[in-house]
């Protein structure tokens, strides 16, 4: 039988030792400094685009890094509801399990309301409203409907991509000059879901000791996921294009248009499917539940990335 009671009473010491306030981070009253790019261009992809002008370039990286901030709020909603489900079922059960996944969903909640006071902050300092997605709580309950143990997978691809990204393409990356604002957001993002990340793999250790013929059918639920979050955002480019077309005041030719959006889709996809593949420490968390889900994901990567 796991004893697996140490592990979350240490993920709620690290919680407790990096936790912190959203008026600490971004104020209430922040006016966003609209002469930086927020991502890097690892994440945009938009200095490759060839007929934008440099103002085009900076507006659209605005526009994909607030969209970016947008999907974090939008797909925490599905969030809130794995960990809020999974403390419930500790009711009466192991209190340290418990107070560890309830924090685990304050903080998601934290999370989005985080990065609905950017959105906000970002609408009213933009050249115009940008549009974002909004049925998120439709998309919650479709991942939902899959089992615990296919979202937990899915979920674990998520945080631990955020971690790629801040260490990739912000700690790692001294080459371009990024708002330092957002940058200050993404590091606080991720150092929270760090403790996610090994609540999940406690979380879904805890399923398959009981269930260990429910890994199929939760790998195949993963990718069908995948499928569905790339559908997602291709709707949230198709929006930020529309934006951009506004905020430059110009319409794109049908050719431009479909350049546009073949070079966006790639970045999106590879931004968040792509790099939460290859993550290493997905790679080895999920090897570490069974070699066969590192095999069928390393066999599902080159649809995302080749």
């Amino acid at each position: 039988m796991l004893n697996q009671t140490p592990e979350y009473q240490s993920c709620i010491q690290s919680s407790e030792r990096v936790s912190w306030r959203i008026d600490e981070l971004l104020p209430k009253d922040t006016v966003l400094d609209f002469s930086h790019r927020f991502l890097s261009d690892a994440l945009t992809g938009t200095e490759a685009i060839p007929f934008l002008s440099t103002e085009e370039r900076l507006l659209l990286n605005q526009i994909r890094s607030n969209s970016y901030a947008h999907l974090f709020l939008f797909l925490e909603e599905y969030a809130v509801a794995l960990a809020s489900q999974r403390a419930g079922l500790e009711l009466h059960g192991n209190a340290t399990h418990m107070r560890a996944l309830l924090r685990f969903t304050e903080e998601e909640l934290k999370h989005q309301q985080l990065f609905a006071r950017f959105t906000d902050a970002f609408a009213k300092g933009f050249k115009v409203a940008p549009a974002l997605l909004d049925n998120q709580v439709e998309v919650a309950r479709a991942i939902m409907a899959k089992s615990n143990l296919g979202v937990l997978i899915f979920n674990l691809h998520m945080e631990l991509m955020t971690q790629q990204h801040y260490l990739e393409t912000v700690r790692g990356n001294q080459d371009e000059t990024l708002d330092p604002l957002f940058c200050n957001l993404l590091k606080h993002h991720w150092l929270e879901e760090a403790q996610h990340t090994r609540l999940d793999f406690l979380e879904a250790q805890k399923i398959l000791a009981g269930a260990p013929d429910a890994l199929d059918a939760a790998l195949n639920e993963y990718a069908e996921l995948l499928q569905a979050l790339r559908g997602t955002l291709n709707a949230q480019l198709a929006l930020d294009l529309q934006t951009l077309e506004k905020a430059a005041g110009r319409t794109f030719t049908p050719e431009e248009r479909q350049q546009l959006s073949e070079a966006q889709e790639r970045s999106y996809v590879w931004g968040f499917i792509g790099m939460g593949m290859k993550a290493p420490l997905f790679l080895s968390r999920l090897r570490a539940l069974s070699p066969v889900a590192e095999q069928r994901v390393l066999e599902l990567a080159p649809t995302y990335y080749a």
